[in-house]
């Protein structure tokens, strides 16, 4: 049953409540979608048991399950892999050749990716993928570096299925902008689950997952060499998003890259410094002012 106007007007104290709960623990901006979806789950529970379910869900942690089962029923987890592919390309064909080339100079052949927000990992996995072709044109083996790709998210449940590898099914297909030359690192499921496609050894060995939000003041790990926090920051109001900022500048090695969404721009005084690379939105990591 969709959710109205009149709905949240019903509610508007807990709608109220729950909006800045959000806003607080993990910088969601208010809007009027997101007070329909709380006005929908607070239709779940007896209009006489409302205000108290809303008092006791905000007096939790954000770290707590209740919590985090809240904040799933009304964040948006939609993506697929390579999305955005022309700041992808920048990625493969400039960025990733020149830092590799830097490494293996200095006989350092490691590499630190973060995919912040990642949702369900189709991010993570398509950084990992590009990674293993920039070190093949290099006519090198990907098991002589030492590569880390870290997919993290505020939403266990969802970090579960990035985990799990698997994609496919009903709904907007994950795979709709995957290039064809992709498709080897993907093998189709069978039994229960034909029709969805499972991710190879090899990427599942490259990628980890872990809970974090990003209103912490600390990343979930140090000496990042790329971040990409794409599609993240639209939901955030602009304190959350100068905390965001805050966690990726400490993630981040200095130099480092950090992928932005279309419609991001970062303030100024952030610690970045924006690449001149047309329209893919593509920033430096410098020194803090």
């Amino acid at each position: 049953m969709a959710v109205t106007g009149d709905d949240v007007a019903q509610d508007a104290p807990e709608v109220a409540c729950l909006m800045e709960d959000l806003r607080r623990k993990c910088g969601l901006k208010p809007d009027d979608l997101l007070g329909r979806k709380i006005a929908g789950v607070l239709r779940q529970h007896p209009a006489g048991k409302r205000r108290a379910w809303a008092d006791d869900l905000v007096a939790r942690p954000p770290d707590d399950p209740a919590w985090l089962a809240f904040v799933e029923t009304v964040t948006v987890h939609e993506t697929y892999f390579f999305r955005d592919p022309a700041q992808l390309a920048v990625l493969s064909d400039r960025f990733l050749p020149a830092l590799l080339e830097s490494r293996a100079a200095a006989g350092k052949r490691f590499l630190r990716l973060w995919s912040a927000g990642c949702a369900s990992g189709e991010e993570a996995y398509s950084a990992a993928i590009l990674v293993l072709d920039a070190i093949a044109a290099r006519g090198e083996n990907a098991r002589d570096w030492s590569i880390t790709v870290l997919g993290s998210d505020i939403s266990r449940t969802i970090l579960a299925r990035a985990w799990e590898g698997i994609y496919g099914g009903p709904g907007l297909n994950a795979f709709r902008r995957l290039p064809d030359r992709h498709a080897r690192h993907f093998t189709p499921c069978m039994g229960e689950r034909a029709g969805l496609r499972r991710i190879s050894d090899e990427l599942a060995g490259l990628a980890a997952f872990c809970q974090h939000n990003l209103m912490d003041a600390q990343p979930p790990g140090t000496g990042f060499d790329i971040a990409l926090c794409r599609n993240v920051f639209i939901y955030f109001d602009e304190a959350a998003q100068q905390r965001a900022v805050g966690a990726l500048h400490r993630g981040l090695v200095d130099g480092g890259l950090l992928l932005l969404g279309v419609t991001d721009r970062l303030p100024p005084g952030s610690g970045f410094v924006r690449e001149p690379c047309g329209t893919a939105v593509i920033y430096r990591r410098g020194a803090l002012p």
